[in-house]
């Protein structure tokens, strides 16, 4: 999907629009600079973007399309043109817009110019301990040209403060439960939302105004619906990721320290009947017997739930829009909507 657009729009208004100044003020009362703020306008769910005029014929606007419209981002459309176009159709009345004829061609044909684009997709993994997992691994072994990653507050960058590009993972149940990214209560189906992104791996590619200019997509028009998958399946293959991890078949959470040792032993083709003392593997086998695990049956050496990190984000392994939320205000399919011009 499309997570993020920053794009100058030709649009007529007669209202200035900014939300406020911040000003620069020296000993004597003098203002030395004043920088004008965007305005935040809400949306769907309490979901905000942001609008600022920048002359009476063009506005900055500042924002995630998508989650604006639909009121989360945990998928979404790719058709760049096709959301911009409709959220500026909805700002026309909050705003008190007047877009020529020529404004209105300019929105629905990409007439307008790219400052940032973000590109998401999300691949499925077996749990939500998985993409922890696969995080980990990739944290220690893979770089790009920017060079080893950093991890922030659970999400793995690579060229995180990059003027041309980057690329981040992060466990998307995990964000959709941390402060300020939380689901509004009025979402509908918000449980089902919840339950289906628990255990995906989101990757998101940011390009930013040079490089979009240097791959000639600094203009609307040259997107196409196919051009964001396109773009971040490319950016990701550049990446080098040597490593494996291993995707564990049962949950382990709340499982004390002990008994995970036991099973990654296990799971690793140990004979543990030669390790432990009669009594502790049978103590252990009980334990984990209750998980579904039965120790005793001994695992091959080489098992095969180990797995290179990069075949998780296989192109024809990414998450589609679930089934059920297609047709409802849960998924904004600007194809699929009638136009206002």
């Amino acid at each position: 999907m499309i997570d993020w657009v920053t794009a100058i729009i030709p649009c007529h208004h007669g209202e200035k629009i900014y939300g406020g100044s911040v000003a620069s003020v020296n000993l004597d009362g003098e203002i030395e600079w004043r920088v004008e703020k965007k305005q935040q306008v809400r949306g769907s769910n309490e979901s905000s973007i942001n609008i600022k005029s920048l002359d009476p014929y063009h506005i900055l606007l500042d924002g995630n399309p998508a989650k604006w419209l639909q009121g989360h981002n945990i998928f979404g459309s790719d058709d760049l043109i096709g959301l911009v176009n409709a959220v500026m159709q909805k700002l026309i009345p909050l705003l008190n817009l007047t877009p020529t004829v020529v404004d209105l061609f300019a929105w629905q044909n990409g007439l307008y110019i790219l400052k940032r684009v973000d590109c998401t997709a999300m691949w499925d993994l077996p749990r939500i301990a998985d993409v922890r997992a696969w995080l980990r691994a990739a944290e220690m072994q893979s770089k790009s040209r920017h060079g080893r990653p950093v991890t922030t507050g659970g999400t793995l960058y690579f060229g995180k403060n990059s003027r041309r590009w980057s690329v981040k993972f992060y466990a998307k149940g995990d964000e959709i439960e941390a402060r300020g990214h939380k689901l509004s209560d009025d979402l509908e189906h918000r449980d089902k939302l919840l339950e289906w992104a628990d255990n995906m791996l989101r990757g998101e590619l940011t390009l930013r105004s040079i490089q979009l200019k240097e791959k000639g997509l600094s203009e609307a028009n040259k997107w196409a619906i196919n051009t964001p998958l396109e773009q971040l399946i490319t950016y990701i293959e550049s990446l080098n990721m040597s490593e494996q991890f291993s995707i564990t078949p049962v949950n382990l959470e709340g499982l004390p320290a002990r008994l995970v040792a036991v099973y990654k032993l296990w799971k690793d083709g140990e004979d543990l009947r030669a390790m432990y003392p009669k009594a502790s593997f049978y103590r252990y086998r009980s334990e984990l017997l209750k998980q579904g695990i039965d120790i005793a049956i001994r695992q091959p050496s080489k098992p095969d739930n180990i797995i290179p990190l990069v075949r998780v984000l296989r192109p024809e392994a990414i998450a589609q829009v679930p089934d059920w939320a297609i047709g409802t205000s849960l998924y904004y399919n600007p194809n699929k909507q009638n136009k206002v011009i």
